[in-house]
């Protein structure tokens, strides 16, 4: 009796190892890391279910059945949510952030999604907004993306989109919610269900320029598997066309415009309105593979054109439609933010920075090919896209920064040959970023200005430049004008050019005239920021007539890179600077000539130079108190970051080596004849492209105006942005390159002689 009891208990026993083993078998399974979504931050967080109908069925300590997100650590250690922050839709720059708090490895975590906006002394987090069908819930640490859950269509009371327990990298409506649990109920339907084994479909033709229509065809190296693809530069789902036979790629310029249409400004249609009349396109294709109800993780992005009439390199960038021109979420356009700002605020409508989509600091993901006038690929990256500038920003077309998607990824600076980079270190790689400017405040003016200032000076002064290749945008297939290819200023184009660890730079940006005034740290530290100030303070209170004194301002500035940077804005006569535009730099790097912890000065956003060739810019900034009348007629009213420069012109010595550097300037980096030439050379490369550039970006008249006009004509908005007014500018500029230098010396002889 005993001995039956006995292995009566042990088979007990043995059943609950058995049971706990499985268990733990389960567990671990479902905890594999491969299988969750993965990240670059280290954190091993999911978005693992939201619910947004909960109708009563799961509600807060408020007694509300308010919506709730779901957080997992799929991990095997504690996570800190201290620095994460959640928001309703990627890129968002309203973001709600969590406090201290730490998350076990398996622990599940309630997140309210009430816009209560609190957390309740019992510990219960509620974020600053709720959640409703078509957001994006998208988890931070820092600036990076930890996870997002895309929710495509409402769902009904009891049911919540998450990821299920056995395949976590898919999302799913699930039939059950399970707040604080597994997710090991039945999906109902999959959302995204992706497969990173699953092979990309294969295209019959590379992307390029071709002289005649013919007919794509799409296969897969998988037996068994369905082809979705798009056609508007959204990514491919279960809703898209699926692929039964060859595509016919054709010259689609007949077809007319859909995204080019598209108002990007803010409503000043009384008085003119842009009208896009040229028609060109080309024609993107995107596509992927499903196998067993699991779709391809890599999506692959074609564009064709034939027999596009340019001589200029061709940027193509797909994107998702909304992400750019959804009134609610597109970053390109003025949207539901500046129209509902715009409804409470009638009487502030000339706001220099109103409330618009557009001014948000968001991100998009995008697919970007670069290729030369013959189609060859010069780049083929999955990138992120973000609206760039300040005031250029309200701008029909606007700036875009573009940044590699993947960590390592690189573009090939070869393809800068208008102004090269130069000073590349040994060892440098490719930049991971580029800017596509549209011209800033030079915007259907010349449009080259910035190029044509950066190109003088390269590899003639002590000062850094941007490499530059014009080139036209495509967004979606769409024509989009000149946008001119730029190298961004960041960590690693200090990297490439003079060496410096990303580690020992800082990088700043002093915006004083911009109202409201931010000083903007892109690399580097608060402590970096204080110590320049405090130099500004010292310069201000302290004699640098005295020896002394001057040498502890040398000591902390490169005096060579401040005498060149200073004697090219002014004769730039930039109006768009100093108390904007305006941006620092040093690095502590102990062995590298650059490394001496010293300020120097960039030279970038140069739209508004080459306009007031007889504009007394010697005086306005080597003078605290200048005239008053030398701004008339001048668009600047920027007085600050002139503080230290002001100072040293107090030496004798500096102030002698200073116009002797300015008049052998004169003579050679800025003589009449060189800029000439360089402005002829500009006109020679962008010429033929204009009239294509003036037709995609011109004005006509509002309704208003035209009333105006008959009654006392002034000018006509359709006549504003012509050919011949760009013929025009470019004279305009001739004559500053041809006045400035003797100008400036009449300027040079009345400081000195004062």
């Amino acid at each position: 009796m005993k001995h039956r009891n006995f292995y009566r208990v042990l088979g007990i026993f043995a059943a609950i190892i058995a049971f706990a083993v499985m268990i733990l078998c389960i567990k671990t399974e479902y905890r594999n890391l491969d299988n969750y979504p993965q990240n670059d931050t280290g954190k091993t967080l999911c978005i693992n279910e939201v619910m947004y109908s909960g109708l009563g069925l799961y509600r807060d300590e408020d007694g509300d059945n308010s919506d709730w997100i779901e957080l997992y650590n799929y991990g095997d250690k504690p996570v800190n949510l201290w620095g994460m922050s959640i928001a309703d839709h990627e890129g968002a720059n309203r973001r709600w952030y969590f406090p201290n708090y730490v998350m076990e490895p398996g622990e599940y975590l309630i997140v309210w999604a009430s816009a209560k906006d609190k957390v309740t002394d019992s510990g219960q987090m509620h974020t600053n907004f709720m959640i409703s069908s078509s957001d994006t819930i998208t988890l931070y640490y820092g600036r990076d993306c930890v996870d997002k859950l895309y929710i495509s269509a409402p769902v009904d009371p009891g049911v919540s989109v998450g990821r299920p327990a056995k395949e976590p990298g898919a999302l799913a409506v699930l039939s059950n919610a399970t707040p604080e649990k597994i997710n090991n109920t039945r999906p109902i339907s999959y959302l995204v269900r992706l497969d990173d084994e699953l092979s990309p479909p294969e295209f019959s033709y590379e992307s390029g320029v071709y002289s005649s229509d013919f007919y794509l065809t799409l296969t897969s190296e998988d037996e068994d598997t369905l082809i979705f693809y798009t056609l508007d530069g959204s990514e491919p789902d279960e809703d898209s066309s699926i692929y039964s036979g060859p595509i016919h790629i054709y010259d689609r310029s007949d077809e007319p415009n859909v995204l080019g249409n598209t108002k990007t400004t803010p409503n000043y249609e009384m008085n003119y309105y842009w009208e896009n009349t040229y028609s060109y396109k080309g024609i993107v294709v995107r596509a992927r593979t499903m196998k067993n109800w699991a779709m391809s993780d890599e999506i692959t992005t074609k564009t064709y054109y034939i027999s596009p009439e340019t001589d200029l390199n061709i940027v193509s960038l797909t994107v998702d439609p909304g992400d750019m021109f959804d009134e609610r979420d597109g970053i390109y356009v003025p949207g539901e933010t500046y129209y509902i700002w715009k409804k409470y605020n009638k009487e502030s409508t000339n706001t220099v920075f109103p409330p618009a989509n557009y001014n948000a600091e968001e991100k998009v993901k995008a697919h970007l090919e670069i290729m030369d006038s013959s189609g060859a690929i010069l780049a083929d990256n999955e990138v992120e896209v973000e609206i760039m500038g300040a005031a250029s920003r309200s701008n029909a077309a606007k700036g875009l920064k573009v940044t590699m998607a993947d960590n390592g990824q690189t573009f090939d600076a070869d393809m800068f040959e208008l102004i090269p980079q130069a000073n590349v270190t040994q060892d440098a790689e490719g930049t991971d970023s580029l800017l596509l400017r549209a011209g800033g405040t030079d915007f259907n003016k010349s449009m080259f200005s910035d190029i044509l200032a950066q190109s003088i000076v390269a590899d003639n002064m002590n000062v850094t430049y941007q490499a530059a290749e014009p080139a036209v945008l495509f967004i979606n297939g769409e024509y989009w004008g000149i946008h001119n290819i730029r190298e961004a200023y960041g960590a690693d184009y200090f990297n490439r050019h003079y060496g410096i660890d990303p580690s020992n730079l800082s990088l700043i940006k002093l915006n004083t005239g911009v109202d409201p005034y931010v000083p903007e740290i892109s690399e580097g530290t608060l402590q970096d920021l204080q110590d320049y100030l405090d130099l500004v303070e010292y310069v201000k209170t302290h004699d640098l007539s005295v020896q002394e004194n001057f040498d502890y301002v040398a000591d902390k500035i490169d005096v060579a890179s401040f005498m060149d940077y200073f004697i090219a804005e002014i004769y730039y006569g930039n109006d768009d600077w100093p108390g904007n535009n305006f941006r620092i730099w040093r690095a502590a790097q102990p062995g590298n000539k650059y490394g001496d912890n010293k300020w120097r000065l960039v030279l970038f956003d140069l739209d508004d130079a080459f306009l007031y060739p007889e504009f007394n810019s010697v005086e306005y900034v080597l003078t605290e108190d200048y005239d008053r009348e030398i701004l008339k007629g001048v668009n600047l009213n920027f007085d600050d970051n002139r503080e230290i420069i002001i100072a040293l012109m107090q030496n004798e010595k500096f102030k002698e080596d200073f116009f002797e550097r300015f008049d052998q300037c004169l003579d050679t980096v800025f003589s009449s004849e060189k800029v000439l030439a360089q402005i002829d050379e500009l006109q020679a490369i962008y010429d033929s492209e204009m009239p294509a550039h003036f037709s995609r970006w011109h004005t006509q008249d509002g309704w208003l105006k035209k009333i105006k006009n008959k009654l006392k004509y002034t000018y006509s908005e359709k006549d504003l942005y012509t050919y011949q007014r760009w013929l025009a500018k470019l004279e305009n500029m001739r004559t500053f390159a041809k006045e400035r230098p003797d100008n400036l010396r009449s300027y040079l002889n009345d400081y000195i002689e004062k």
